[in-house]
Formats: structure tokens, sequence, C-alpha cells
């Protein structure tokens, strides 16, 4: 028994390592599927595995949802066939190929109905005023558009001599941290006060007299810690940063909020003052509200016209929009907000809260049976949990666990982190919290201005207890 344990935990060895390798933060996506499972569902690596359609977790006979495989799989199979008519027409025109504008102003309307649908907020493009809506190559070019948009107005305002600083509460997903260092962006990284580790109006405060903030980074719904941020300390949270620094861009990452059942409750405060609409910057994506991770469908929403300079310019570059393909697919996604077809459109949305739904599912069963078996390596007190025995809550289908003393012991007797060492004793691979609360890039340039903060350190310490699980691609264990 004990020389079988010890081979499963060299084969884990083994994973990581060769992981690392290509990872360089490995086990940094290998979700919470084991290498066995992952060969047993026909993959021989995981860069195929990152990127196949979520839809096919979901059991034919799901006991919670036993239609959600068909009705989800038929969406995205018909929207995928309309790529390749698309493409058998664009045949006959092969030096346009790459021309937008054969679909992108149906797309832009498609948006904005969507939006204003499902979300009762209106963003449209209008002929010779400025653009509010703008799509883009993935959610994250549509971020990228948004980091030169803050750039742009940062030089309109003071000249070109220092960099745009972006306050950024943590912790919070890596890409943003790394676009920020490609940029030259100076970042303010701003460590929580409170329990479970949210962004709070009074963490503001904490940022030191004389510090000029010119955007902010924040996620309505969290990644990596899949909380969400109540809408009145979120509209907080944006009041005290614009009551202290009036030309602050505020970038709401809010590809989740779609997905989320109270959708349009957690934006409903846009409308309630207007510096909302002149500071706010939207990115939203198709990608996670259809579960199919790299669709690169994404796009920029935002009523204000002192930020969109910067954007507007990247945007006008025809490599910064979608290819006509993906157009294709997008237009088959949200058609019945280009048609006017309230039903289908009605439809649609149900069917995308299903498969958020679906998500969180997976993450509360799951996250039932890693306690189950592993109650040694969890500690009692669970802070980032919203439900820390039934394991169900709203937002996207992350989880942050706080492992134990004794992980901890078990990590330093190894030499690895208390994530690593999880993973060698359980197989349930995540990402150490700490992770999102720096980056390697910023600290090398010299980019982080609170770098040697004493608070800001004592935090990130106490991250490294932490394990991100995603439960993306991991099929729901039976109850």
């Amino acid at each position: 028994m004990e020389r079988g344990r010890s081979n499963v935990r060299a084969k884990r060895l083994e994973v990581f390592e060769s992981y690392r390798e290509l990872f360089a933060s490995a086990p940094i996506r290998l979700m919470s599927r084991t290498v066995s499972t992952m060969q047993s569902l026909g993959y021989d690596d995981l860069a195929t595995a990152i990127g196949d359609l979520d839809w096919r977790t979901v059991p034919a006979d799901d006991p919670e949802d036993p239609a959600l495989r068909q009705d989800w799989g038929a969406l995205l199979d018909a929207s995928f066939e309309h790529m390749g008519g698309w493409l058998r027409q664009l045949s006959a025109h092969p030096m346009g190929y790459n021309l937008d504008s054969l679909g992108y102003a149906t797309v832009i309307k498609g948006w904005s109905e969507m939006w204003s649908h499902q979300l009762g907020l209106r963003f449209e493009n209008v002929a010779r005023s400025t653009p509010q809506i703008f799509v883009f190559h993935g959610g994250n070019q549509a971020l990228q558009a948004a980091l030169l948009g803050v750039a742009e107005a940062r030089r309109d305002r003071v000249g070109t001599a220092e960099p745009a600083t972006v306050l950024v509460p943590i912790p919070t997903f890596p890409c943003p941290l790394d676009q920020m260092a490609l940029q030259g962006m100076k970042v303010h990284l701003l460590a929580p006060r409170t329990r479970g580790m949210d962004p709070d109006a009074a963490d503001v405060a904490k940022v030191p007299e004389g510090t000029d903030i010119d955007g902010v980074y924040v996620m309505p719904v969290n990644n990596p810690t899949g909380r969400t941020l109540e809408p009145a300390k979120l509209k907080a949270f944006v009041e005290a940063v614009l009551d202290r620094w009036p030309h602050a861009a505020i970038i709401l990452d809010s590809v989740y909020v779609r997905l989320h059942p109270r959708d349009r409750e957690l934006l409903a405060w846009y409308e309630d003052d207007p510096r909302f609409a002149d500071a706010i910057i939207i990115i939203d994506s198709l990608s996670k509200t259809h579960g199919v991770t790299g669709l690169r469908a994404g796009a920029l929403l935002t009523r204000s016209e002192r930020l969109a300079g910067g954007i507007t310019r990247y945007a006008q570059n025809i490599m910064a929009g979608p290819s006509n393909a993906m157009q294709a697919v997008m237009l088959s996604l949200i058609a019945p907000f280009v048609t006017g077809d309230l039903e289908l459109a009605e439809q649609r949305i149900r069917l995308q809260l299903r498969i958020g739904r679906h998500m969180q599912r997976r993450r509360r069963l799951l996250l039932r049976q890693a306690f189950m078996r592993y109650p040694k390596l969890l500690d009692h007190d669970q802070p980032l949990l919203p439900d820390p025995t039934g394991f169900d809550w709203e937002g996207s289908m992350y989880a942050d666990l706080r492992l134990s003393d004794h992980c901890a012991d078990l990590a330093e007797e190894a030499g690895v982190s208390p994530t690593v060492a999880f993973y060698l004793e359980t197989g349930i691979a995540g990402v150490p919290l700490e992770g999102f609360c720096s980056n390697p890039n910023l600290k090398k340039h010299g980019l982080i201005v609170n770098d040697g903060d004493a608070a800001l350190a004592k935090f990130q310490k106490n991250a490294r207890r932490f394990v991100r699980l995603s439960f993306g691609m991991t099929p729901p264990p039976r109850e």
C-alpha cells in the first residue's frame, strides 16, 4: 500500500516538474483534472486540453439539468457551422479575406442590444460620434485597448514625463498585470483589509499621499477567488477612487457578469452618477458566457469620450479586430439580439445562466469531495469560501482554499510550496494564491511603486497558504 502511494506521488512529481519547465509557474492550468483523467479523455498534453469545449463535461443524463448538454452543444454546433458557410462565401473573394467591414457593424449592434436587453445598460455607436463599443480579438485584447486608453489620457493630461500608474486590488488575474508591465506602466498593488479579500472603499485611504493614480483595474466577479463583489461595495469603491482622483479611469473586467443570476443588479449603479460614464471602461467576452475557452471574442464598452482616444486609434489598426471567421461565430451566438427576436434572446440568456450554474455545480461537488477525503490538508477556517460547508455560491467557477498547518509542514519537508504539497498528496492541482498578488515582470523592471511596503509583503506571504482551484473542463462527480 505504502509503495503504491509512493509511486503515485512520484508520478505526480514527475508531471509537476514537466509542467514547470513548460509554464514556469506550474501547475498553473492543470485545473482540478488529474493526469489520468486527462489521458482517459484523449489528451496527450495539457495544451490540447485547454481550449476544449466545456460542454463536453456535461453528462448526457445530468441530474440537475438533463437538457443542458444538448442545448449547449446545439448552439455551438450551429455557430461554428455558420462560420463554415461564411468562409465558403469569402473563398470567392480571396483578396478580401481580412476586411473587417463584412460583419463588424452587425456584431457591434448585437453586442449593444445584448447589453441593453440583459443588463439594462445602453452603449451604441452612432455616426459622427465617439464609438462606445469596440469588438476585439478576445477579452485580453480589449483589456490591452483599455490600458492604452488610460495611458493616452495620462499623456493628454500631464505629458510624457512619467508613465501612467494603475491601482490594482489584489488578488487579481495575472494577465492584466503582464500587460501593464509590457506597456511600462507603474502599478500600485492594493492589499485588502477585509477577511474575504474583496476590494473595499476604505482600502483607498492606504495609498500614500502624493500617489497619482491614472487607472484602476477591478473585477465585479473576481478571478481568482470566484467571489462576487456586492454592488453597493463596488459602487462605494469606485466613488472613493473618483473622490480622490477625479481623472482616474476605472476598468471593470466584467466577463463573468452575464453568467451571474444577479446580472442586472451587479452594475445597476452605473447610471447613478454622471462621473461613472466618464470614468468607466467595461470589458466583456463571449468566451466565458458560452464556455468556450479561447474563442477570442471580446468587447470594450465605454461612454467616456476622454478615454476613447487611445482606444479608437488602437482599434483602427486592422489587425486589432476579430477575424471574419470569428465575426461569423459571434453573429450566430448573439443573433437574437440583432434580429430583435426577444423570445429567443431570453432563451439564450437562460442558457448562459445554466452554463454558469453548471460550472458552479462542478465546483460545489468537487470541493465537497476534497473536504471529505483530505480534511487534514485543509484549514478549518476558510475565509475565501462564501459557503465553506455547502460550497454553493454565486460567482465564477473558482475557489481559494486555505491549506492547513499539516500541509505546510509536508511542504517544508519536501522543499516545495504548500500548493505543490497539496497536489502531491491529493492529485488536485492548483496555483498558489500568491501568484495572483504580484507579477515577476513588474517586479523585474521596478514597476511596482509600493514593492517595499511591509503590509503588502505580509499579505503576499499569507497568500502562500491558499491554493486557487479552477473547475473548468472538469466533469462533475456523481452525488
